[in-house]
């Protein structure tokens, strides 16, 4: 497998660039006009670094090579590269000078084709101009899926903390130190991003958890972090992974534990909110949201094994919406007439139960484990026969949809969601039924 290399991405522009010193972590770069030669001397490290430096044939003309300005010798890019780090393996790169829509996909056409699998990216915005940025971010971001790179920095040269240009010129050299500013941090908002937009849409918080995760461990390794900050991020932290377990638990249909998994939730949900925080800033507008997702279930154990189909069929999960109604409704009737919910042979009785009360299945047909508990409930069931009629229909969706199409005449696939639908809410009296009867078995 081919290493990704470590690549700077930077933009040429048309100014006459003064000579400074930039500065990085309490390192200082050669007397430079260029921030390029800056940002590969101070970034480098110990791994070779690619240079590309993109610039319009204007760009290139005026700052690529050597020129002069009246009578002062001016060093272009390519000079100041072989004067500071000859090593350096620089390429310029011709990008068009335009704002068109047309312009702008041939610059993510040309960036794209720089970028190799698996590379780290540092990327300077110094010289970027008018959409380039926002481009060249969309870039980043794009590479980082497709092509596994990843973003080693990003960087701005502040060289106009010094003032303007004409005021530069008559600094002496050793006051001409410009910082250069890390904006990686502000990429994350890139994968917050898309970790909200996963969860909003679909329930997964398994994003949420890695980024706040990986924030854990970003403030437990810094020797300058508070006590309070770093409890702050702990407790986020346990929030994002029970979010994620407690999503995990709906998805994977663990009918028996999401009830405990909403209330240990809501547990650590109500730590966070009594010691409001900012420490992870992304997360804390997620609060809410968090809040209105699980606001469907509540103590009713019966109704929350309904509402958690709701939950699927609203994140498109059809075949685990298509398995919770089934067994639920079985779960849903242990619990209403005291049953072991996690018995095996009750279970299997009770499904039986469903299906005798349902097509008038004679005694000498059954074949169950207790017939002394099946007839009891049948004669129980009997009841609420017209409630429980969907079930049927229920059961053969769900093997239609687990024997993955290969029966006899499948049903098309963009049958299933209005089919899912229209049974859930079907079945509703009868979870509404349950849960009427175990309340009133338990007073």
């Amino acid at each position: 497998m081919t290493m990704g290399r470590h690549v700077l991405l930077s933009f040429l522009g048309l100014s006459d660039y003064e000579y400074c010193f930039y500065t990085y972590e309490g390192k200082t770069s050669s007397y430079t006009r260029f921030v390029q030669t800056a940002v590969y001397e101070l970034l480098r490290g110990e791994q070779p670094m690619d240079v590309i430096v993109f610039a319009t044939k204007e760009a290139r003309e005026r700052n690529g090579e050597d020129r002069l300005r009246g009578e002062e010798q001016l060093e272009g890019l390519m000079t100041a590269f072989r004067r500071i780090a000859p090593e350096a393996n620089v390429k310029m790169v011709d990008i068009d000078n335009g704002q068109d829509e047309r312009t702008n996909w041939r610059l993510f056409d040309r960036i794209m084709s720089e970028i190799g699998e698996g590379d780290t990216i540092y990327f300077d915005i110094t010289h970027s101009f008018r959409s380039i940025p926002f481009v060249a971010l969309i870039v980043l971001n794009y590479a980082r899926l497709v092509k596994k790179a990843e973003i080693g920095a990003i960087v701005y040269g502040w060289f106009e903390v010094l003032g303007r240009p004409m005021d530069v010129k008559q600094m002496p050299p050793e006051e001409r130190l410009a910082p250069i500013v890390n904006l990686t941090s502000m990429a994350s908002l890139l994968d917050w991003t898309n970790g909200v937009d996963q969860f909003l849409r679909t329930g997964d918080a398994a994003l949420i958890r890695a980024l706040t995760e990986k924030e854990n461990r970003h403030v437990f390794c810094d020797p300058t972090a508070s006590r309070e900050l770093r409890n702050e991020v702990a407790a986020l932290n346990k929030l994002a992974k029970q979010l994620d377990q407690t999503e995990k638990a709906i998805r994977t249909c663990r009918s028996l534990d999401i009830d405990e998994e909403v209330r240990k939730f809501r547990e650590q949900l109500a730590r966070v909110r009594s010691a409001p925080t900012e420490a992870v800033k992304p997360l804390v507008p997620l609060l809410d949201e968090m809040e209105k997702k699980y606001a469907i279930f509540s103590d009713d154990p019966i109704i929350n094994s309904w509402q958690a189909v709701r939950w699927c069929l609203n994140h498109g999960l059809i075949q685990s919406a298509l398995t919770m109604l089934e067994e639920n409704a079985v779960t849903a009737i242990c619990r209403a007439f005291s049953l072991d919910e996690r018995k095996e042979e009750v279970r299997k009785d009770i499904h039986s139960t469903i299906q005798i009360v349902l097509r008038r299945i004679p005694r000498d047909e059954w074949r169950v484990h207790s017939p002394e508990l099946v007839e009891r409930m049948a004669n129980a069931l009997d009841s609420y026969r017209e409630e429980l009629k969907p079930f049927g229909q229920i059961k053969e969706l769900r093997n239609d949809i687990n024997h993955a199409g290969t029966r006899p005449n499948p049903l098309p696939a963009e049958k299933f969601m209005p089919k899912a639908v229209a049974l859930f809410e079907q079945f509703s009296s009868f979870f509404e039924r349950m849960s009427m009867l175990a309340k009133s078995m338990s007073k």
